[in-house]
């Protein structure tokens, strides 16, 4: 019988539920969804509370999005994100600088560099890769993509780091980071989760589903969520909400 994966539990209100606990230790996770859909506050969540309820430091890298308008977004939360900073949570500013992206000589070699130092140094456990597809869409194919790709799926399993990756897409799957490479991408990592945000008769409804977690049970249906003033909060599922 296959063992069931270690899971990190991510003190996200009614996620756990969804996933049987968490997301899968020391493996990667895929998180999609448009523009706005909540994934950076998912996912900075997910280190705020490792850092608090788990006592597991961790890493945000943040491709598209400067530390500082990181930390000015998630003031309204109440996380007091400064008093993590620089021993339980620390903020990467990863965005290309623009005569790199211009030369056309990019790759994550330097940045996995800075990581390796980093992650030594505060003993992290658990790491964020926002807005990957940023830094995806500079490089010129499909081939140097999947490259990069194994690169940093090989990187995060030799560190043992339980990562969480965000990319920018729709409900089509259209993204600046390619077909090919988004569904190469699903394929590599162990848990897949889509976040959704629309508009329907004027309400803003968002929802969430897991659309694969290898090695692990979960719930397979389309949960609703908010985005409060404490942070994302999972709610009961959608065909539970439209029975009652």
């Amino acid at each position: 019988m296959t063992k069931a994966p270690d899971k990190a539990a991510t003190g996200i209100t009614g996620f756990d539920d969804i996933t049987g606990g968490g997301l899968p230790r020391g493996r990667t996770t895929l998180l999609v969804g448009g523009s706005g859909a909540g994934k950076t506050v998912l996912a900075l969540q997910f280190l705020v509370q490792g850092a608090r309820q788990t006592k597991e430091p961790g890493i945000f890298v943040a491709f598209e999005e400067s530390p500082e308008r990181i930390l000015a977004n998630a003031s309204s939360f109440g996380w007091e994100l400064e008093a993590l900073m620089p021993k339980k949570l620390f903020i990467m500013n990863a965005q290309p600088l623009p005569g790199l992206v211009q030369s056309g000589d990019f790759d994550l070699g330097g940045m996995l560099a800075a990581l390796k130092v980093q992650t030594k140094a505060m003993r992290a456990q658990r790491i964020v890769l926002d807005a990957l597809d940023v830094v995806m869409a500079l490089l010129p194919d499909l081939e140097a993509r999947r490259r990069e790709i194994y690169r940093l799926h090989d990187w995060l399993l030799a560190h043992q780091l339980t990562a969480l990756i965000t990319l920018k897409a729709d409900a089509q799957g259209t993204s600046d980071f390619s077909p090919q490479a988004l569904g190469f991408m699903q394929f590599m990592v162990d848990c897949n989760v889509v976040l959704n945000h629309g508009v329907v008769h004027g309400i803003s409804q968002r929802s969430l589903r897991v659309q694969k977690y290898r090695g692990s049970s979960f719930d397979e249906d389309e949960s609703s969520f908010v985005i409060g003033q404490r942070g994302l909060e999972v709610r009961p599922r959608l065909r539970e909400t439209s029975a009652s």
